[in-house]
């Protein structure tokens, strides 16, 4: 029985390739992302007391102390420096545990991409945060970074590379993809019940970090993981007995 050659290799899920890899995908990404630029800055239009405030303000009354520690309990976990660590140990768990480095770093670029993408456009947009008296905020945000939701965008690249690189089939997909999104609507509803977010910031997260992902895969499948792959294959036989 023949062995595989680095170039079949270089085309298993398990190295590192990913779906969508034809450069025309990064045409609607790019759209996408825009659209997504658009939507903040004309929310950003509109005034601190937006008529979403009021979502905010609702939250903010009858708070209880489980939704509260759940809410602060993410408001730290996803925040920039916890999202450093949890992908440090996501990746270090993949490459070394599961022993499948390329895709511990296929796993990571995902996450990380649909992640920095949001920071980004947090820079373009400088959408003040909501008045916090008015929501009885429970975090005290005071930059002009509301939108998009950073910890959101978090999830959102947290679920979707789930979806992408973990996922073996349309069953695992599909499940996948179902616990992803009651995550991402889990971390929505903290940050707007904590009062750090509008609505249209939560909600633009999916846009923007999606978009920058979808934007990503060309690139890494056609740009990184074939010469990842190839130095991969060419390690395992040197390190093979003879």
């Amino acid at each position: 029985m023949e062995t595989a050659t680095p170039a079949h290799d270089a085309q298993k899920p398990s190295l590192g390739m990913l779906p969508l890899r034809s450069w025309l995908w990064t045409m609607p990404a790019a759209v996408l992302y825009l659209a997504g630029l658009g939507v903040g800055l004309l929310a950003k239009s509109m005034g601190r007391t937006t008529p979403e405030l009021g979502v905010d303000v609702d939250l903010s009354h009858g708070r209880s102390a489980v939704l509260t520690g759940f809410s602060e309990v993410i408001n730290y976990v996803l925040a920039p420096a916890g999202t450093i660590v949890l992908l440090v140990l996501i990746f270090c768990w993949m490459a070394w545990r599961r022993r499948r480095p390329l895709q511990a770093l296929a796993f990571t670029s995902v996450a990380a991409v649909g992640w920095l993408s949001s920071t980004v456009a947090k820079q373009v947009v400088s959408r003040p945060r909501p008045p916090a008296d008015a929501v009885s905020a429970l975090v005290r945000e005071t930059q002009l970074d509301s939108f998009p939701s950073g910890h959101t965008a978090v999830a959102v690249s947290l679920a979707l590379a789930v979806v992408l690189v973990v996922a073996r089939n349309r069953a695992e997909r599909l499940l996948a993809g179902v616990a992803g999104l009651v995550f991402v609507v889990l971390v929505a509803f903290s940050r707007l019940y904590l009062g750090a977010h509008y609505l249209s910031d939560v909600s633009g997260s999916l846009l923007i970090s999606g978009a920058a992902i979808l934007a990503w895969l060309p690139i890494w499948n056609n740009l990184l993981a074939p010469p990842l792959a190839r130095r991969w294959d060419s390690s395992r036989m040197q390190r093979a007995p003879r």
